[in-house]
């Protein structure tokens, strides 16, 4: 089992599952046991704003076609985990926690691990199950790839086993063939690419550019790299005019309504078009739905122009990938306030 600090996104939790899936893949390489990774419950996200609807304990299943990633990882979902391991405690409830002095020119960063004091740890709660507990519980100082974990395991023994902070594991080999074998089996439901594809052909009627603006938060985290409405309706311009034949605009974002349709008037002559989820669907498939909705909207798009250094941004760009776009139509971003040229993402591509 593993969790993630509440404050992280979808996009960067679905990035710790690649992390976790390759340390299942190579446990049971060289185990004696068949080991199973458990998906952990989808609860109230930061970017989740729907406040009038339950978005806690949600399944995989309602974002991800699970039997596509079976293919490649053993998963189960937390209440199949509940189901076959009833109320019985977790064996092992690990607190992963980077080691002090990260800052320091001089930090050795070989991969290691200890075990050591725990700071700042409210509660060692699995998930939000109030009635699940475990048998020992232990922090670790941790700094290394997914499969260092392995050597946690054989230390201990255990039947089950609890990392918390999993978003403190890097990858194996980012970007490598395995890392790829499990990207591409995590495809969306099929419910998501459905709505997607009907709302395509309903308006989007030609051939496309998307862009993801991301907002609100970047905007005080990131304030050099965020362009304003207008310098992003500027450079919007400038690329559908070297395009020529692109006469819709998708965008995909958190901004205001107010900003967006100060973007769709400044992109005059362009059919300027967002998801808006009706009523139905939003309590159906929830915040992470429908931005999942966005997200395959966008990775079939002409053209993709993302926003620095998210990771909505960059999942859209592997799927991209994964659909076999031309990496020139795919890694592309918008330029901080003003300035005329920055670096443009790497172009991270698919090994197979």
């Amino acid at each position: 089992m593993y969790d993630i600090n509440q404050s992280e996104g979808f996009n960067l939790r679905r990035d710790v599952f690649l992390r976790m899936a390759t340390f299942i893949r190579h446990l049971n390489q060289i185990s004696n046991y068949s080991w199973i990774l458990v998906l952990p419950p989808w609860n109230q996200l930061y970017h989740w704003r729907s406040m009038h609807i339950n978005q806690d304990n949600l399944p995989w299943s309602l974002f991800f076609n699970l039997d596509a990633i079976k293919k490649t990882t053993p998963i189960i979902e937390t209440h199949e985990f509940v189901e076959i391991n009833g109320l019985r405690p977790i064996d092992v409830y690990v607190t992963l926690q980077h080691y002090r002095g990260l800052s320091d020119p001089n930090h050795d960063w070989s991969d290691k691990w200890e075990v050591t004091d725990c700071v700042d740890i409210k509660k060692n709660q699995v998930w939000n199950y109030t009635n699940l507990t475990s048998l020992m519980n232990l922090c670790l100082s941790f700094q290394g790839p997914s499969s260092l974990l392995i050597e946690i395991i054989n230390d201990f023994n255990p039947r089950t086993i609890m990392f918390n902070h999993a978003e403190v594991i890097l990858h194996d080999y980012y970007g490598g063939s395995e890392y790829w074998l499990i990207r591409k089996s995590m495809q969306f439901a099929t419910d998501l690419k459905n709505i997607a594809n009907t709302f395509k052909t309903n308006f989007l009627l030609d051939k496309y550019l998307c862009v993801h603006l991301r907002r609100r938060d970047f905007l005080y985290g990131r304030p050099q790299e965020v362009p304003s409405i207008e310098w992003a309706a500027s450079q919007i311009l400038e690329k559908l005019q070297s395009l020529k034949n692109l006469k819709f605009v998708f965008v995909s974002t958190d901004a205001s309504d107010k900003e967006f349709y100060n973007l769709k008037e400044l992109l005059i002559g362009y059919n300027v078009i967002k998801y808006d989820a009706n009523e139905e669907i939003l309590k159906s498939y929830k915040d992470g739905g429908v931005a999942i909705i966005d997200q395959i909207i966008c990775s079939q798009a002409d053209y993709f122009i993302g926003t620095h250094e998210s990771t909505f941004s960059f999942r859209i760009q592997e799927e991209r990938e994964i659909l076999g776009f031309h990496p020139e139509t795919t890694f592309n971003r918008l330029c901080g306030d003003k300035m005329k040229d920055c670096a443009q993402p790497s172009k991270w591509r698919l090994v197979t």
